[in-house]
């Protein structure tokens, strides 16, 4: 009889600790899943630097839209991968000092980035446009604040390889680096570096630690070129498109809603070397480091992202003057400030860019209402009463430009600014809006 009972007591244990397995598996799986990079809550924690440096010392060339790629990017982390504006921290014309703080150094790597951080939680960005240099004493590839030298970067450059190894010691979930640069010792634009050999220095590839996903945009000995008609850095353009979503629905991709390094790498090869080889007569071809098989994109957009043309050389957007350069705002487009309707273009002819304008009015007026809904129009926040068209600034066959002045809700306040109209036959867009 004890027999038994000491028999049925180790069943019931048994089946007890059974049941305590059975209810714990699921709770544990679902523990153990986390959100992918930029969707959901990790969205809330991501925090992303975006750096365009354009203007340099008046012997070093520009990088004429540098500026332009920084705002597309912001846009893009916004817009497709969900970033919230007040964890985009957008920098132009950033100094050897300013990216010291931001990325930390060799003595020490927590610098401003370390610290809007969440550890083990958010998900970092980086994005780079302006112009890279060879050390030429130890041939490490450095990004050129606009106030170094390109004769001593050793000195006064920011290494790539101590902004990845710096990013390495920050507890991010995960870390991707886009750099719109070259390290040859030329640009686009002319030559860097006055006493180096006609011919390309060959950097030495920056060591990248496996969990840092890196993308440059050329080869260490082939210049990044630019895109003259879409006023972005090439490789800008083409990273954007990529992944925002074209990436996954080239041949080359798989279409299962997702974008892995290799799937962008295999779409730059396709257009982004191509487009360097039919405009310029000039191999270009993006590097990348890390896992072939990493996300960047858990989500694709139901329809593609493409990156929006940038303003002329020298615009500034009108909302990041109004709200500061330490936030994400630009005057980029939006999805919502488009009209669908039936339109004809009206090409380059200035008369019928008037013609158009005084016909469609009511379109005009409701499609940069939506935008200042949007993004934010005239300065510190205000809302527009009226506006007044002055005059046709640009007829294309895209679109044109058209200057406006803006009177304020509540005040006699009148503001201008020059926007930009895209118009197609189904369609008519803002495109952008800068003073």
């Amino acid at each position: 009889m004890v027999r038994c009972r000491n028999y049925a007591d180790r069943v019931l244990r048994v089946l007890a600790v059974l049941l305590v397995l059975a209810l714990a598996g699921p709770l544990a799986s679902t523990r153990a899943a986390e959100p992918e990079p930029g969707t959901g809550e990790a969205a809330r924690h991501a925090v992303a630097v975006v750096i365009g440096n354009r203007g340099y010392r008046p012997e070093i060339p520009a990088v004429p839209y540098a500026g332009n790629d920084a705002r597309a990017a912001a846009v893009f982390l916004r817009e497709v991968l969900g970033y919230r504006r007040s964890n985009i921290i957008e920098m132009h014309d950033a100094s050897q000092a300013e990216m010291i703080a931001m990325f930390g150094n060799a003595a020490d790597h927590r610098g401003k980035l370390w610290s809007w951080i969440k550890p083990g939680r958010s998900d970092i960005f980086v994005f780079y446009s302006g112009h890279g240099v060879p050390g030429l004493r130890d041939r490490r590839g450095y990004l050129l604040p606009v106030d170094a030298d390109p004769d001593t970067p050793e000195l006064n450059g920011y290494p790539v390889d101590q902004l990845t190894a710096n990013l390495a010691k920050l507890d991010a979930r995960s870390v991707v680096v886009l750099l719109d640069a070259c390290f040859t010792g030329d640009s686009a634009g002319g030559r860097l570096i006055d006493d180096a050999s006609p011919v390309y220095v060959r950097t030495q590839p920056p060591v990248v630690q496996d969990q840092i996903l890196l993308i440059t945009a050329a080869q260490n000995d082939q210049l990044a070129s630019w895109d003259h008609e879409a006023r972005l850095g090439l490789f800008t353009r083409h990273v954007l498109t990529a992944l925002g979503g074209a990436a996954d629905s080239a041949p080359d991709g798989d279409r299962n809603g997702q974008i892995t390094l290799s799937e962008v790498k295999a779409y730059l090869d396709e257009t982004l070397t191509y487009a360097a080889r039919r405009k310029f007569r000039r191999v270009q071809r993006a590097d990348t480091s890390g896992p072939s098989h990493a996300v960047l994109v858990s989500a694709v957009p139901a329809v593609s992202w493409v990156p929006p043309s940038g303003p002329p050389d020298g615009g500034t957007p009108v909302a990041a003057a109004a709200r500061g350069s330490g936030s994400a705002a630009t005057a980029m487009p939006s999805s919502v400030s488009s009209v669908r309707g039936r339109f004809q273009p009206p090409g380059k002819d200035p008369g019928a860019v008037e013609a158009f304008v005084d016909r469609h009015g009511a379109e005009l007026r409701s499609a940069i209402l939506a935008y200042d809904r949007a993004v934010g129009v005239v300065p510190d926040q205000a809302r527009i009463s009226d506006m007044a068209w002055l005059r046709i600034v640009r007829a294309g066959s895209d679109g044109f430009d058209l200057l406006v002045q803006f009177r304020q809700s509540g005040a006699a306040l009148v503001s201008y600014a020059t926007i930009r109209i895209g118009v197609t036959d189904r369609a008519l867009q803002v495109l952008g809006v800068w003073r």
